[in-house]
């Protein structure tokens, strides 16, 4: 007779726990406390070589990925080939509040929500008690949280939110093609971009993006991009100096098949499921939507806008095969809304200035009521 064996929900040692950056709102009429966003993943770092040997060779010939984009691709699709952990349950630490996320789904992902009290999160950040006034936000601030281990597991796995006030304006921003130099439209030559090249940004963007947050905004970045790729990201983030804020990818299981990743699906359902939870945390709150014309941003944006329109302040579009090219697709997609509501641009000096201005009309964060 087989013994009964109890399915794992806690992280094992063999086991490691990845958060991404996510956001905090303050709760509705409760000003002494916050709801921040928790997101992460949980796998398994080891890639065993015959699982990594084999599966990256096949993937390698059939995208015909160069000799000097060897070191890229391997780096890259490590992420692709660990085993992630479903059925884990996570406990989150911040400040003296935990609370118990999961289970895990079959791609490793979690995410909830965990209420922290404004004393919980100033003491987490050294900040002096706000006597008779809300958490004071000038900018958005940050605090840290872990997971926290079975015992006598020693290690830890740290994570960060950045808390939003109510009110300032908020950039929500796609980041292939609109930030980083991806060429969507063509499926060879995205593949090359994302896995075999060195990350390229869009020429102007990062500096209009810190401008922007010197003035006062916050982002998010939301993106077809798979959550395996969140790492090569982030680094890329840190050497361009685009500011932090948080990030919402796409959830992506590789079955050993080149072939998926060649054709990569809609993104309009993952985007839309994205943003939508984002503008319903912060609903006095201002949000510049940016994207590209390579794939469905312009309806994904059209409709927030037709359905948030006191919300959406305006929407950005990057014409990537030129504004003549892009502008009859545009007009149909924006039919029926102002023009003044959304803009189409080729470079990042074009729109400069009109992000700035809507940044420094919408405030820099702070509560109207301070």
């Amino acid at each position: 007779m087989i013994p009964f064996r109890r399915k794992r929900t806690t992280v094992s040692p063999h086991e490691a726990v990845m958060f991404f950056p996510t956001f905090g709102y303050q709760v509705a009429g409760d000003p002494e406390h916050w709801r921040v966003v928790i997101q992460g993943c949980v796998y398994q770092p080891r890639v065993t070589w015959l699982r990594r040997k084999p599966v990256l060779a096949v993937i390698r010939r059939a995208m015909k990925v160069s000799r000097d984009g060897e070191a890229y691709f391997g780096q890259r699709m490590r992420q692709f080939l660990v085993n992630f952990s479903s059925g884990r349950q996570v406990t989150v630490q911040l400040a003296t509040q935990t609370a118990t996320l999961g289970p895990t789904e079959l791609a490793g992902l979690f995410r909830g929500e965990m209420t922290v009290s404004r004393k919980d999160v100033e003491a987490s950040l050294s900040l002096p008690d706000a006597v008779g006034s809300p958490f004071p936000m000038q900018e958005p601030y940050w605090v840290p949280f872990q997971a926290l281990l079975p015992e006598p597991d020693p290690r830890t796995f740290f994570g960060s939110a950045q808390l939003l006030s109510s009110h300032g304006l908020s950039i929500i921003s796609d980041v292939d093609d609109t930030l980083k130099h991806s060429n969507v439209p063509n499926r060879r030559d995205l593949f090359q971009n994302t896995f075999a090249r060195d990350f390229a940004p869009v020429p102007g963007m990062p500096d209009l993006f810190r401008a922007a947050a010197t003035a006062g905004a916050a982002f998010h970045y939301v993106s077809g991009s798979p959550w395996q790729l969140y790492e090569p990201l982030a680094e890329f983030w840190l050497s361009q100096g685009y500011p932090a804020g948080s990030f919402h990818l796409k959830r992506f299981r590789l079955r050993e098949s080149a072939r998926k990743l060649h054709h990569m699906s809609p993104q309009k359902a993952h985007k839309q499921a994205a943003i939508a939870p984002i503008l319903a945390a912060f609903p006095e709150r201002q949000f510049v939507l940016i994207g590209d014309s390579g794939e469905q941003d312009p309806e994904i944006y059209a409709h927030f806008l037709r359905e948030h329109p006191e919300h959406v302040a305006h929407v950005f579009i990057r014409a990537v095969r030129g504004r003549a090219v892009d502008l009859v697709r545009l007009q149909q997609t924006f039919n029926g809304l102002p023009e003044s509501r959304w803009t189409t641009y080729e470079s990042a000096e074009e729109i400069h200035d009109s992000i700035l201005e809507l940044v420094h009309q919408h405030g820099a964060g702070r509560d109207s009521s301070q």
